[in-house]
């Protein structure tokens, strides 16, 4: 009986015990929860830039804030020091975030496209490399650069087409792009008329030596009148002038007569193959020069003011690096391309070696006239976007941004249509160092002043 109670007791304390564990890791759980929760609270805080704690807690949110405070250079951001020094990369003062927060606060009213004024000492002006000139009249050239296309030379294109009927018995030249020599052979044809002239050819010339012998000058004048004529009729016929010598002196007729290319250059076309028969006027080979060709140079309706015909130009191409082909302006399209809106400049120039070849791409710099003007170096405009901008040195080592207005472009230099006035100083070189510091400034105002703005919204 006792052995019973006693089972029975045993077994309601491991029920007890059991119950007890799953309170316990339930108690567990929930902590875990509750401080996942508090460190959840506590990160979004912080990247809200709010206080963990209230004003309550003595102020420790604010003595945080002022631990926090860091420094970096204004040229290279990833410069950050806990404090005051120097940049090891370019020397510039570092800047506290409390200055950046002042600087944004102040420059916050500015319109949005404003730049900052800039500031330099002697050390980071070296460092910088900036330099400086004045606006003044310049006598300079204008340059106008265009991207074009080489194309051949259409005075430059020979067609050669048969003078007579007959058969093709053998081409020498038998694909499109072989160079030929003027006077290379380029088919043998058949040609049963071509073979009769040469035979009246061969007779005109006994008869004008037995006339000779005749005292009669009427019949002399007529028999060589007659080979004249024949000659005259085999030339016509495609003969040259060696080809008649031979048959003169050999006195009998070649069934099978060469045609020789008239020019030197590239077959563009090939239009008969071997065993073919042709007539009168049929096309045999399109032939082109490459010595000289034409480059079709694309220009804007705002370029037109500075191109003229007879103007120097000199091409540039990627295949040849560093190795300029001079030429000039020929001829300028007097109509404009409708969907394209530009015309076209032809640009003529000799192709020494045959280098250039036809349908390449290249660039072309076309000189203009000689203008005076108000100009600057062409490093000293820093072109963003839709507006261009140069830096004024208003005072030593102040430099501030400018819009400018500029136009024509030659010999390195830029004309400044308004926004500048003579005399004046600006930045050549590191100009666009300045306006990287000027908009990373402007980026920092910005975003200390939205923060402050943002804070006081909260």
């Amino acid at each position: 009986m006792s052995e019973h109670i006693f089972n029975r007791l045993k077994g309601r304390v491991r029920v007890g015990l059991r119950s007890r564990s799953r309170v316990w890791v339930a108690g567990a759980v929930l902590l875990g929860l509750i401080a996942s929760a508090f460190v959840l609270f506590v990160v979004v805080s912080s990247l809200r830039n709010q206080p963990v704690f209230s004003a309550a807690n003595g102020g420790s949110g604010a003595e945080s804030d002022a631990s926090e405070v860091t420094y970096s250079c204004p040229m290279h951001p990833s410069v950050v020091s806990k404090g005051p020094g120097a940049c090891p990369i370019c020397g510039m003062t570092l800047v506290s975030g409390e200055e950046k927060g002042a600087e944004g606060h102040g420059s916050h009213g500015n319109h949005e496209h404003e730049l900052p004024v800039v500031s330099l000492n002697s050390a980071q002006r070296v460092m910088a490399n900036v330099a400086t000139t004045k606006a003044e009249l310049r006598n300079f050239s204008t340059e106008t650069i265009s991207l074009g296309k080489v194309s051949w030379d259409e005075r430059r294109l020979t067609r050669v087409s048969a003078r007579i009927a007959g058969r093709v018995e053998r081409l020498h030249v038998n694909f499109t792009g072989a160079r030929v020599a003027a006077g290379q052979r380029l088919l043998d044809i058949y040609s049963p008329e071509l073979v009769s002239a040469q035979k009246e050819y061969l007779l005109a010339v006994e008869g004008a030596e037995q006339a000779k012998e005749n005292p009669a000058p009427e019949s002399r004048e007529m028999m060589e009148g007659l080979r004249e004529a024949s000659r005259s009729r085999l030339k016509l016929w495609g003969m040259t002038d060696g080809q008649i010598r031979d048959l003169t002196r050999t006195r009998r007729p070649k069934t099978v007569v060469t045609i020789f290319s008239p020019v030197s250059g590239v077959v563009t076309e090939r239009s008969v193959t071997a065993g073919q028969y042709v007539n009168e006027g049929t096309p045999l080979f399109s032939l082109a020069s490459l010595t000289s060709l034409w480059v079709e140079a694309e220009l804007y309706e705002n370029q037109l003011a500075d191109v003229t015909t007879g103007a120097p130009a000199v091409v540039t191409s990627d295949a040849y690096p560093g190795r300029p082909f001079t030429g000039k302006v020929t001829f300028v399209d007097p109509m404009l391309n409708p969907e394209t809106r530009t015309l076209k400049a032809r640009i003529e120039l000799v192709n020494p070696g045959g280098l250039l070849k036809p349908e390449m791409f290249v660039r072309a710099a076309i000189h203009g006239r000689s203008v005076r003007a108000l100009a600057v170096p062409e490093e000293a405009v820093v072109v963003t976007g839709d507006r261009a901008l140069v830096w004024i040195e208003t005072a030593s080592g102040v430099f501030e941004p400018r819009p400018v207005t500029v136009g024509r472009g030659g010999d390195g230099f830029r004309e400044v249509l308004s926004g500048l006035r003579g005399g004046e100083s600006v930045a050549v070189s590191g100009g666009f160092l300045i306006d990287s510091e000027s908009r990373l400034k402007a980026a920092q105002s910005g975003a200390a002043a939205e923060h402050e703005h943002g804070g006081k919204g909260r």
